[in-house]
């Protein structure tokens, strides 16, 4: 009997199944990381004042780009919407191109965050393209 194969055969299998580690440092990596330096240091010799400022203040400045870019992110979703809530009011409409074409919007096609209107003569534009909303029902 083999005991040290299905060792290694159950290891193996606990291995694959476990999750992928990440290999970026988030706000509680930095702080472990940082109070176990704390921790480690030797008090006759403690850590320089200006680099435990520096290191602190590093921490703060990626932490509000951090709120900074999930609140433009939140923004950006907004943007989107009221735009769809926009074109929505749009069919039909009698718009004007920028080529001076009228047409009638006829409906709307929303794909890859992009909106855009379908048109009486086939054809989709981007809200962009429109020169001016004549009216309609």
């Amino acid at each position: 009997m083999n005991i040290q194969g299905a060792a290694t055969t159950q290891n193996s299998a606990n291995a694959a199944a476990a999750p992928a580690v990440s290999k970026t440092m988030g706000k509680e990596d930095f702080l472990r990381l940082f109070t176990t330096q704390l921790k480690a240091q030797d008090p006759l010799n403690p850590m320089d004042s200006t680099q435990f400022t520096a290191q602190l203040a590093q921490f703060s400045s990626l932490e509000q780009l951090t709120n900074i870019n999930t609140s433009l992110a939140n923004m950006v979703s907004s943007q989107y919407s009221l735009q769809n809530v926009m074109a929505t009011g749009m069919i039909g409409k009698e718009v004007q191109l920028a080529n001076d074409e009228v047409h009638a919007v006829t409906g709307i096609l929303f794909a890859n965050n992009s909106t855009q209107l379908s048109l009486d003569n086939g054809t989709t534009i981007a809200l962009g393209d429109i020169k001016s909303i004549i009216g309609g029902n």
